[in-house]
């Protein structure tokens, strides 16, 4: 069970704190339910209700990685691929599931893919396979930053660093948008 003041990662919220665990009966219930109060540290204005006996929701919370936790994931995916998947409906599921299950290892190597393949593929990265990017490589920056007390801009360089990879940014795609640059 998760205590009051500490730091989660919520599903697609991000990093929360817990601001307190507490008896809440709302509006059209007829009884109180012990509820996580939330606060996403990027929207320090919103609340989060998470039902203490949901299994559910309250699996999609799990601690803040450590320092110790986010080299020892960077050690684990060293020599490790996610292979590009042609089919666009394969592809674009699995970049779904892992960008909702928010795992670290497999959100550093769904990173890499997308950064390998709009090296190797002319015309960049699809629209789509573009914001995957985005998505996975915000995902990253929050936590590492949070954990590592880094600023996000450099968290890329950390990342870059303990993975032995040089610093280059991947191929705008053809419509014209720029892929940020990935782990």
């Amino acid at each position: 069970m998760h205590r009051a003041n500490e730091y989660v990662s919520y599903g697609t919220q991000g990093i929360c704190q817990i601001e307190a665990i507490r008896s809440i009966r709302f509006e059209g219930c007829s009884d109180a339910r012990e509820y996580y109060v939330l606060h996403p540290i990027a929207q320090a204005q919103s609340s989060i209700f998470v039902p203490v006996n949901n299994p559910r929701l309250t699996g999609r919370m799990r601690p803040v990685l450590s320092p110790e936790d986010i080299d020892q994931v960077l050690s684990n995916i060293k020599g490790q691929r996610l292979a590009w998947i042609k089919d666009r409906k394969q592809r674009t599921e699995l970049f779904h599931r892992i960008l909702t299950e928010r795992k670290p290892e497999e959100l550093l190597l769904l990173a890499a893919c997308l950064y390998r393949h709009a090296q190797e593929e002319p015309k960049g990265l699809s629209a789509s396979d573009a914001q995957a990017l985005k998505t996975a490589e915000a995902t990253i920056e929050q936590e590492f930053a949070f954990s590592l007390q880094l600023g996000p801009r450099t968290v890329g360089e950390y990342i870059r660093e303990k993975l032995g990879m040089g610093p280059s940014a991947p191929r705008q795609a053809e419509n014209g948008s720029e892929s940020p640059a990935s782990p």
